[in-house]
């Protein structure tokens, strides 16, 4: 059977101011209600390590591209101007002369014609432009073996997402039930004050009676002044651990808030057999197998350096030589089309190839090794968050009975200190145990619902043992 986990230690009145306190509209209170839930959903819309993961899987993505891009065709424009200013075939137009044998000219010293008047040789102005087509034929696997890395990449950064959100959940919850716990103790704290006030105030009448002496006052006072800095302590340490739970949710440090989810839990056992199961599928291992497959595809890449590499290209120019700078509408250009196939094939590199394979498959053992170190370590892990969650249980249930003991302690006290049969000092003493009780009885609860938050982390959160037993979850 399960049973509700509560905080029985508050008075009733306490209870129904609290239950007032929920219903009431924020602005009523002045301050802004906020459960568990949405503390989560807070920090994980708003969280800087959750966001800096989604980069990265959108990083991976770009990269995705580039390496599809090398079965894709490449193609390239280009267009260059040249200006020659001197060249060695300047001279060989031949200087004004008498004609002689076998020379030819009209005999009247006429300048005879450039013979490379009609080729590109020493031409003033060169335009130059071409499209260049290359298409790889065959890589040697390499492009097919980049999308399988890359792929696998996109998978281990969102494995690794579902790690970081779960684990800002985690931090979360831990940080919402100290907060809790921190206020319980101030209500706890205070209301010893107050019940160590009020018994000075009757030891003062009982003085004035003559039943009481001045022991019993000084007593009763040194009892009340030494539970005021408990009180100053204890709401100190609401302030840290709602700094705290502010930084984690995003929100300003000097918000106001209502934290609106109670520390009352269901008190059950889990299931230790799906919480293994789960644990085998946690993203977390499934990352790490991940990444051994990757490490082996890296030696593929490396087996792959041995194999050749075959590729086409197509090249399409044109060039012209107008008088002027720019070539005018009647000039012509010059077709030059070229095609062919190039074929790469590794013969010897300085056994950097059989080095690459060798570090591949150093890189995959270790993978494999970090695998079994990994899943060691959660399963160990795991078992023992069972066993804390057990000694939980355990404790709970003993620290609730003793605090009703020590209620029925303080009663008993009270009777005999008002029948005048007790000292003060006896029902100090008693009023004491009472606190450490609940003390002892609010840690256990916090113990409890903490382990819970981890055992789901553990399970990769599968398994929603906070959502489904702590009470007032959303």
């Amino acid at each position: 059977m399960t049973r509700l986990l509560t905080w029985p230690g508050a008075p009733a009145h306490w209870s129904a101011a609290l239950a007032l306190a929920l219903l009431l509209p924020a602005g009523a209170q002045g301050q802004t209600p906020l459960s568990l839930a949405d503390a989560e959903r807070r920090a994980l819309e708003q969280g800087e390590e959750v966001a800096l993961i989604r980069e990265q899987i959108a990083e991976a993505e770009y990269e995705i591209t580039q390496v599809r891009a090398g079965v894709f065709p490449e193609v390239s424009a280009n267009l260059a101007y040249t200006r020659s200013i001197r060249s060695i075939f300047d001279g060989l137009a031949a200087a004004p002369s008498e004609p002689g044998p076998g020379m030819g000219g009209d005999g009247n010293g006429a300048e005879e014609e450039n013979p490379f008047a009609d080729l590109p040789f020493g031409r003033a102005n060169t335009w130059v432009a071409g499209i260049r087509i290359t298409q790889p034929l065959y890589a040697a696997g390499r492009v097919g073996i980049g999308l399988d890395i890359a792929g696998r990449v996109r998978e281990t950064l969102r494995l690794e997402l579902e790690e970081v959100e779960a684990g800002v959940r985690l931090q979360v919850r831990e940080a919402y039930f100290q907060a809790v716990f921190s206020e319980l103790l101030v209500d706890i704290a205070r209301e010893a004050y107050d019940l160590a006030d009020e018994q000075l105030r009757q030891v003062r009448s009982f003085r004035e009676q003559g039943v009481a002496s001045e022991l019993d006052e000084l007593t009763a006072r040194v009892e009340r002044d030494n539970l005021e800095p408990q009180v100053v302590d204890a709401r100190n340490g609401v302030r840290l651990a709602r700094l705290d739970l502010l930084r984690l949710v995003q929100l300003p440090s000097d918000t106001e808030v209502t934290l609106s989810t109670p520390l009352e839990a269901e008190l059950a056992g889990v299931d230790e057999g799906l919480l293994r199961e789960a644990l085998e599928s946690r993203a977390r291992i499934q990352a790490a197998r991940t990444l051994v497959r990757i490490e082996e595809d890296q030696v593929r890449l490396a087996r792959s350096g041995y194999r050749p590499t075959v590729g086409a290209f197509l090249d399409l120019g044109w060039q012209s030589f107008p008088a002027t700078v720019f070539p005018t509408s009647g000039g012509s250009w010059s077709d030059d089309w070229n095609a062919g196939l190039q074929v790469s094939i590794p013969i010897f590199n300085g056994f950097r190839t059989r080095a690459e394979i060798g570090s591949a498959q150093s890189g995959a053992r270790q993978a494999e090794l970090q695998l079994s170190e990994l899943a060691e370590g959660l399963r160990l892990e795991l078992e023992g968050g069972l066993s804390e969650l057990e000694s939980a249980l355990s404790q709970v249930e003993a620290r609730r009975g003793t605090v009703e003991e020590a209620r029925r302690v303080v009663e008993l006290a009270e009777l005999r200190f008002a029948a005048g049969s007790g000292t003060a000092l006896e029902l100090s003493n008693t009023r004491l145990l009472l606190q450490q009780s609940r003390i002892n009885e609010v840690e256990a609860l916090l113990r409890y619902v903490s382990t819970l938050a981890r055992l789901e982390r553990a399970s990769g959160g599968t398994l929603p043992l906070v959502r489904d037993r702590i009470q007032g979850y959303n």
